[in-house]
């Protein structure tokens, strides 16, 4: 929020960018007029992580970049930024975690960033479960046209605080919930990290405040400086790794002593409220809570658990805003995308998103019979019943997770839906209209989950569902084996194995059953190629598509001719068979020759009709059953598209892209 206007604020996000609002909120826009750095699978993803506004001219913008040099200097309120990175020698695998403005002078700007192994070590090493980073701190003394490190250590830096009453006071936090030291060693069950550093010299010496002056956890993700007793600091500490000793820290003597005061959870986000500073914030993945007596005692004011909106789990609060005008209107932004708004403390939510998003969406499908659209989401599992920009969050009790990443209808009945959460490891189950949801699986195995999920279209009691591995939460690692292919005889209420020795290790990106033959079915995976069976999932066998392709990620059945088979390949776009797999022909005439493609789809009213989805360049179009391509990729903000979903009349194609949200195009015959 601007200190002089609250009602113009800024929010960052790794795919969209800066989005400013001018109405407290309500409605949000994109600001990225000059920013040049882009990533994500298709180049299109605007990655800014950090923001700050110059408190002595609050035209003056501050930004930073997710894992490449880059950051970025706007001198018109954000309509307009230019590149100030001239001294900061790392290109690649720097991420920009804090940028504060000295409150002296303008020229002084602190940076606080990460270091991602492959760029300290020229290798990806991984810790327990999440990358080992090093971090770095850069400081300008002239407005950004030179930039020089004056700290690295063994954790990313993140929260940069100057005491206003002695700018050579300055406090940096290190460390969050979602990285792990470059110190630490899950081998030997060592969390490492820093805690908190501290420098009387305006940054030309540290000082380590770790766990001698009483912090138990030294990943402190958070930290907030009272605004008007610069002594008083308030950490938050709390790492997915590595959750012992994490919670909320007090300190009354500029750091020298912390106090544990509040022991529950994780913490990634507190503040202290500007107009009422005996009222404090802190908030985690699970619950918000509230100080009344600056930061000593705490208790939770969030309804539900997770806290967030009605059917929405607000995800993990990178950072949270208390109005200066008013210390129960808090918004929060969402790690996976999406900014919310309390203004009754943080007792109560609604999404506070309008014009912008950040949502990761996996899958998405359509009810056939009510036209009703499905999205899974790291963000949650979301339902839109008109068309209209308005989505419904369905993360009722007990489906209260993020990272969803399958959703899957029955072509009989509207509201019989299966859908499988990433992190969680399960399938749930819904078969009524107020949304009841019901677990009906276990995990298929240690950092397993559930990735493709199809009814059989002559019976939906058969349903198949393919297993794939992960790293860490929120993607799926294609390298790794899984445990292959499940069957359930009654519609998903149970599952059972369904491999033989060959399939057993399938790591499964989508699966397809024939149109008239529940026991016909194909499972495109990324270790093993296309796997066919016939049997009803009892033997299977290999459709080999090319002697080099292994990688397979999509796969569709022509709904009139089972016998025409669609495979999309990692890197190598689309292949027909036209024998039910027995040959194939490469088909990606006026593709990229390169296409990753997603997500096959057949238009149901005319089965020559066919779009396909590629990560990198966006979606295709082919109107004579694949054998030529038309790119149609107008009004998309982003080309990295990871599935897509057709109505049952043909005339209304939507898309799910990695961090702008649902797309839809009216098709016109």
């Amino acid at each position: 929020m601007r200190p002089d206007d609250p009602e113009i604020m800024y929010v960052t996000d790794t795919f969209s960018g800066v989005s400013m609002s001018v109405d407290g909120g309500r409605n949000w826009r994109p600001c990225n007029e000059g920013i040049l750095t882009r990533a994500g699978p298709s180049g299109d993803a605007v990655p800014v992580f950090c923001l700050t506004i110059d408190p002595h001219n609050t035209d003056i913008i501050w930004i930073g970049t997710q894992n490449r040099r880059g950051i970025f200097k706007s001198t018109d309120g954000g309509k307009s930024w230019i590149e100030k990175d001239k001294g900061i020698i790392e290109r690649e695998g720097i991420t920009f975690r804090g940028l504060t403005v000295d409150p002296r002078s303008s020229h002084i700007v602190y940076a606080a960033a990460e270091i991602s192994s492959f760029a300290w070590a020229g290798r990806e090493l991984q810790g327990r479960e999440f990358d080992l980073t090093k971090g770095v701190i850069y400081k300008t003394s002239d407005g950004g046209e030179h930039w020089k490190a004056i700290w690295r250590g063994d954790n990313l830096g993140r929260y940069i605080w100057v005491n206003p009453e002695d700018p050579e006071v300055v406090y940096v936090s290190t460390g969050i919930f979602d990285r792990e030291a470059a110190n630490s060693d899950h081998r030997r069950d060592y969390p490492g990290g820093i805690g908190i550093l501290k420098s009387t010299d305006g940054g030309r010496t540290w000082q380590v405040l770790g766990r001698a002056n009483g912090l138990t956890s030294l990943y402190i993700g958070t930290l907030f400086m009272h605004p008007k007793d610069p002594d008083i600091l308030l950490a938050g500490a709390g790492n997915n790794a590595y959750p012992e000793g994490s919670g909320v820290f007090l300190s009354t003597n500029a750091g020298k002593t912390w106090q544990r005061t509040l022991s529950r959870d994780n913490i990634n986000s507190v503040e202290f409220a500007i107009s009422d500073p005996r009222i404090a914030y802190a908030a985690g993945s699970w619950a918000f809570y509230r100080s009344e007596d600056g930061g000593y005692t705490w208790r939770q004011v969030s309804r539900r658990n997770p806290w967030g909106p009605p059917g929405i789990p607000a995800g993990f609060p990178i950072d949270v805003q208390v109005d200066p005008r008013d210390a129960n209107r808090i918004f929060a932004n969402n790690y996976l995308g999406g900014n919310f708004l309390s203004e009754d403390g943080g007792r109560t939510w609604e999404v506070a998103s309008r014009g912008y998003t950040g949502a990761q969406v996996r899958d998405i499908a359509v009810e056939p019979e009510t036209g009703r659209v499905l999205a899974a989401a790291r963000s949650g599992l979301f339902v839109n019943t008109d068309g209209s920009r308005e989505w419904v969050g369905l993360c009722h009790p007990p489906i209260s997770q993020t990272e969803w990443y399958v959703v899957a209808v029955d072509p009989t009945d509207p509201h019989h839906i299966l859908a499988a959460n990433n992190c969680a490891g399960v399938i749930f189950q819904n078969r009524e209209e107020r949304w009841r949801w019901h677990q009906v699986s276990e995990r298929p195995g240690e950092r397993m989950s559930w990735r493709a999920i199809a009814f059989a279209p002559s019976d939906p009691n058969v349903v198949y569902a393919g297993t794939s591995a992960f790293f860490s939460a929120g993607t799926f690692d294609d390298r790794m084996a899984a445990r292959g292919i499940y069957i359930s005889h009654d519609g998903g209420g149970t599952w059972a194995e369904a491999n033989d020795a060959y399939s057993r290790t399938a790591n499964v990106a989508a699966i397809a059953v024939g149109p008239d033959n529940p026991r016909v079915v194909y499972a495109a995976t990324c270790n093993h190629g296309l796997l066919k069976s016939i049997d009803g999932a009892r033997h299977w066998q290999s459709n080999r598509i090319s002697p080099r392709v292994r990688d397979v990620r999509a796969v569709a059945i022509h709904p009139r001719d089972p016998q025409v088979v669609y495979a999309g390949v990692e890197g190598g776009g689309i292949w027909t068979s036209k024998d039910g797999g027995g040959s194939w022909q490469h088909s990606s005439g006026g593709m990229d020759p390169e296409a990753a493609i997603r997500d096959i789809v057949i238009d149901p009213a005319n089965c020559q009709v066919l779009y396909a989805a590629d990560i990198r360049s966006g979606v295709y179009r082919s109107d004579n059953g694949a054998r030529l391509w038309v790119r149609m990729n107008d009004g998309l903000r982003t080309r990295a598209v990871n599935a897509l979903a057709i109505s049952s009349d043909g005339q209304t194609l939507y898309a799910a892209t990695e961090g702008e949200g649902v797309f839809r195009v009216d098709i016109q015959k």
